[in-house]
């Protein structure tokens, strides 16, 4: 087995949105440049978002901080979505944590 180099996940959600959600705020805007200026040292291979236009906002601004050549790329599977519990055997709409889940 040949010795691979370490990977990171980092996860950001989106910066401050509208009250409609359809945008970012001014202050949400200085967010997102914000959190891209954090980056700029960090060897990022893409950053992917959610499909909302506030996500997609939140990772175009960071993405201007970086220099160029960072893909951003939107992912269905980033959403905002309800959790559910798969391994019981049916989607199950998550309600909490139950007990035997709890951290």
């Amino acid at each position: 087995m040949s010795p691979t180099a370490p990977r990171y996940l980092y996860l950001a959600r989106h910066a401050e949105a509208t009250e409609d959600e359809t945008a970012l705020t001014d202050r949400g805007r200085v967010q997102a440049t914000a959190l891209g200026t954090r980056l700029r040292a960090v060897p990022l291979a893409a950053i992917t978002h959610g499909p909302l236009p506030r996500a997609a906002e939140t990772a175009t601004l960071a993405a201007a901080q970086l220099g160029g050549g960072v893909p951003v790329e939107a992912a269905a599977e980033a959403g905002d979505y309800i959790p559910y519990l798969r391994h019981l055997g049916a989607d199950l709409a998550w309600t909490g944590f139950p007990a035997d889940l709890a951290v």
